[in-house]
């Protein structure tokens, strides 16, 4: 009877779980997503010895990654993984180790992709992934490419796939890598022609509510990247006005670019908002990218000191991330590294949670005003709080607060 419940399941979940996927991916519904995923995934963890469910599983899983639901897909992973145990099996061991390969790489944690995604192929040969391959490769591309290992994010884009595999949703995941590799080696045509192609997919596939992949942002990157400043507006206006079909990441992502066409004010107001957005988010690398570019906005608009702080911040989230090429960026030339400059007192681990994250925020130049809207407390609570930071770390007044701080408090 136990058996044939697991069956029963089972039988029902494939295309209740293709209707999840298809409500992400075609019409767009991220905000109905996570229980309705939720509820094909309970029902898996209990029948999850019935074989060749682990599609059922995989497709509820990137529902809620695309839909940007990313703790709660993590999590799912976690939980069934566990209830595969560590020698039974290893098809869907592979398959929840990619999915938390992909979630690492939107959340920017570089070394944790690499990792998930050797895990991955650990279980199963690339050989033996067919034409799902895409997924576990794309993680290990962008995750090597970001952190600046360019051989080893080689080796895996000249990996040999189906053709069937560029040729499903799954290959968008190697497409769009393979072009992030590009970009960052220079290869800017072939870079734009990846990630058109998948636009074009995409679009023939019908697929246009999904956030499988970034390409507008993506090819308006290139575009720009080509001195092209027109048709990378063309991208960027397009994403813009699509009505939250690919949530904030890709709002985030599109204003970071659309900065760069903007005037020196503007550009500081439109990254501000991406530094917010991709804050909330949990996107270490994203983060990072927009702090590099706010902080030359504001050195442009005279902000000097400002634009130091925001540097030296954005080299903080680069180190955490591991991306060695973005720390090169933030760092100047024979500049010593922000981490080295100021040891860390004793006081900094006396700090609560929240004192940190107000003691970093006044660090990089929120008022006190800035930081109680952004943590949905009243200024005056900040201002407690500062009090006892100021305490804490022996210091005097707002100033002295160390540029450091936000390092030793991550």
């Amino acid at each position: 009877p136990a058996d044939r419940g697991a069956a029963a399941a089972w039988a029902v979940s494939l295309p209740r779980a293709s209707g999840v996927l298809a409500d992400v991916l075609v019409r767009g519904r991220s905000q109905e997503i996570k229980p309705r995923a939720e509820e094909v995934l309970r029902e898996l963890h209990v029948a999850h010895r019935v074989t060749g469910q682990e599609e059922d599983g995989l497709l509820a899983v990137l529902a809620l990654v695309y839909a940007e639901q990313l703790d709660a897909a993590d999590s799912w992973c976690d939980d069934l993984l566990g209830a595969a145990g560590p020698s039974r099996l290893p098809v869907w061991r592979s398959l929840f180790s990619a999915c938390k390969a992909e979630i690492a790489v939107r959340r920017g944690d570089l070394p944790d992709a690499v990792s998930f995604a050797n895990q991955a192929f650990a279980e199963v040969s690339p050989a033996s992934w067919g034409t799902a391959v895409g997924l576990p490769l794309g993680a290990l591309i962008v995750a090597y490419t970001r952190m600046g290992k360019f051989g080893e994010a080689a080796r895996y884009v000249d990996q040999s796939i189906p053709a069937a595999g560029l040729k499903n949703r799954y290959g968008l995941h190697y497409l769009h890598a393979r072009g992030t590799f590009s970009l960052a080696a220079e290869r800017r045509q072939a870079a734009l022609a990846d990630f058109l192609l998948c636009g074009e997919l995409i679009d023939t596939w019908g697929l246009n509510g999904s956030g499988l992949v970034p390409w507008r942002t993506s090819a308006a990157e290139a575009w720009l990247s080509l001195g092209n400043r027109d048709q990378a507006k063309r991208l960027i206006n397009e994403q813009l006005a699509r009505p939250g079909s690919d949530g904030d990441r890709s709002r985030a992502l599109s204003l970071r670019l659309l900065a760069e066409t903007s005037s020196a004010r503007r550009r500081v107001q439109l990254l501000n908002e991406a530094v917010d957005t991709l804050e909330e988010l949990g996107d270490k690398y994203e983060l990072a990218r927009a702090l590099r570019d706010l902080s030359g906005a504001c050195y442009e608009a005279g902000e000097h000191k400002q634009a130091r702080r925001v540097m030296r911040r954005g080299w903080y989230v680069a180190k955490r991330c591991e991306a060695q090429p973005l720390c090169d960026e933030l760092l100047p030339a024979g500049g010593e590294e922000p981490a080295a400059a100021a040891k860390r007192p004793e006081g900094a681990k006396q700090l609560t949670d929240t004192e940190s994250r107000v003691a970093s925020l006044a660090a990089i130049g929120y008022t006190n005003r800035e930081i109680a809207e952004r943590l949905f407390v009243t200024p005056s609570t900040v201002e407690q709080h500062l009090t006892r930071v100021f305490r804490k770390l022996g210091l005097k007044r707002r100033e002295e607060l160390p540029d450091e701080i936000g390092f030793w408090t991550t």
